[in-house]
């Protein structure tokens, strides 16, 4: 029987992942789920992150286990190095190039060969490079734990802990697509590459809009929240804000509302006219708002004092005394009916919201199945699961990439 030939992207490109934990499988992951042949790398000792997550972070791969410290284990490891078009790690610099493995070298070895390196810290970043870089020393030094939000602050929850791989999850999905840029750039140069990706700059990419500050911001675009932040510390007050008080400070069309089934609404169409005037008009209260004095600008770029009038339709943060009152007459008609319900009327129209949902509602939602965001996959050890789907999709390949191979099953103990 003829064997099928695979449509995905990268088949025929041959990936060495060194990689533990989450960041540098992730990347191989990536690349695999988009028909790359992977070698995964394990010690002797098995993963040194043993965790369910492996299911899915060793899908499409083959695993070996070696050991770099002896030469036939550095040996082997190096042959399959001399093969791959990329090789990827991520330790601390300058550990694999002690266990022999050392990136330079093998570029001049061989110049087509792209490498990824995901350290903690940059490697030229002397005071960090060496530091034991998990995702929670990423978080605490690049401020995620204390101010990655508003209602965190205003809450009094700074600094608390998110159990979300923030620096890892952004780091992966830059680092393959360097990955990729670099196998098209060696189309037309013959040359690979040398890409590292630390953590903390990768969440800092991510993440970065948080802490932007304008010098001498007009005031008209400072949030009610920000200025309740600035108005507490200036008077000295605590952070004791509850839930329900934060609701009444976000705009209204970049919040949560309550429906008839007791679940919370979440609408988040802010800085688009036409999405927030559909917004008012799928509520049924669009010409009643506009009868009582609300406007839209046709051209919002235009100099404040060029406007017609002081706010219009679509400007973020709208002025408090319309957030307020819009808010209220949406929250009046949000109660009328159930979440179900206004899902499917903001859908219809195009409007960007959803109902607020547990995350093991959404992981079984049939929609998720039917979409391809959860797919069904007979891991060895935990037997079915439901992982997340593909993250790139092409047109051509889309079907294929829902079938990921589960992770071969663990060696089998030898006699003691």
């Amino acid at each position: 029987m003829a064997q099928k030939f695979s449509q995905l992207p990268l088949t025929g490109v041959k990936v060495v992942d060194f990689g533990q934990y989450i960041a540098g499988p992730a990347v191989a992951m990536l690349l695999g789920d988009l028909g790359a042949t992977v070698i995964h790398i394990d010690p002797p000792t098995g993963p040194m992150w043993d965790n369910p997550a492996n299911a899915t972070l060793m899908r499409n791969k083959l695993i070996v286990t070696i050991d770099l410290k002896t030469p036939e284990g550095l040996a082997q490891a190096l042959d399959l190095c001399a093969e791959a078009d990329i090789v990827i790690e991520n330790f601390r610099p300058g550990k694999l190039t002690k266990l022999g493995v050392d990136f330079t070298a093998l570029r001049a070895q061989h110049p087509a060969l792209i490498t990824v390196s995901l350290p903690g810290f940059a490697s030229d970043d002397m005071e960090r490079r060496d530091w034991r870089a998990f995702e929670s020393v990423i978080a605490a030094s690049s401020g995620v734990f204390t101010d990655m939000g508003q209602n965190r602050v205003l809450m009094g929850l700074s600094p608390s802990f998110s159990p979300l791989p923030l620096a890892s999850a952004y780091a992966s999905q830059i680092a393959a697509s360097a990955a990729v840029l670099a196998l098209q750039a060696r189309q037309q140069t013959g040359l690979g590459d040398g890409i590292e990706v630390p953590l903390a700059a990768a969440v800092m990419e991510g993440l970065c809009y948080n802490s932007l500050k304008v010098d001498s911001m007009p005031a008209r675009y400072v949030t009610q929240r920000e200025a309740e932040i600035t108005r507490r510390r200036i008077e000295g007050l605590p952070m004791t804000l509850t839930y329900d008080d934060l609701q009444e400070l976000m705009d209204p069309f970049y919040r949560n509302y309550m429906c008839k089934d007791g679940r919370m609404f979440y609408v988040v169409c802010p800085s688009h006219k036409h999405h927030a005037r559909r917004c008012l008009e799928v509520l049924g209260i669009y010409d009643e708002l506009v009868a009582e004095g609300l406007t839209e600008e046709d051209d919002t770029y235009k100099p404040h004092d060029q406007w017609e009038s002081k706010t219009s339709l679509g400007v973020y943060p709208m002025p408090k005394d319309w957030a307020d009152h819009i808010a209220a007459r949406m929250k009046d008609v949000f109660i009328t009916r159930t979440s179900v319900e206004w899902q499917r009327m903001f859908g219809r129209a195009g409007i960007p919201a959803a109902p607020q949902r547990w995350l093991q509602e959404w992981i079984t939602d049939e929609y998720a199945a039917t979409a391809g965001l959860m797919i069904d996959v007979a891991d060895p050890v935990y037997g079915d699961m439901i992982q997340p789907g593909p993250v790139v999709w092409m047109e051509e390949s889309g079907e294929e990439a829902l079938t990921p191979a589960p992770r071969p099953p663990p060696p089998a103990l030898g006699p003691p």
